[in-house]
């Protein structure tokens, strides 16, 4: 994890609503959350900042979910990542699990289901 006590994540979705649900509820459980509405911000974001967690949506305009974590990981190879998305395909599962996400979060979740997510994941990168 990052040098500080609380965790960084990056949450990355073009949605709005999205982002808002996902940076309230993360920030309230006391996450340090950074948002980035396109993947190529994120990528920028990655080259600036360290993250433990990105939260990326899968389909988004430009760069796609796979994309981003591909580059983000050459940045930060160790960083855990969470996809988000709606078009929970066989396909894109067996895809999103083959380049290593480590957790498919089915749109449209809970904010409970959200911080389960990022809870388990962070708790086994730890």
């Amino acid at each position: 994890m990052t040098e500080s006590a609380r965790p960084k994540i990056l949450v990355v979705d073009d949605a709005g609503p999205v982002v808002i649900l996902c940076v309230n509820v993360l920030q309230a459980l006391g996450y340090s959350i950074r948002a980035a509405n396109r993947g190529e911000t994120a990528i920028e974001l990655c080259r600036k900042e360290l993250f433990d967690l990105l939260v990326v949506d899968y389909k988004m305009p430009g760069m796609n979910g796979f994309e981003v974590l591909g580059q983000a990981r050459q940045i930060r190879p160790g960083m855990a990542c969470i996809l988000m998305t709606a078009h929970g395909t066989p396909d894109i599962i067996n895809e999103a699990t083959r380049l290593g996400f480590d957790y498919i979060l089915l749109k449209p979740f809970t904010p409970s289901e959200l911080r389960g997510a990022v809870d388990k994941v962070l708790a086994s990168k730890a």
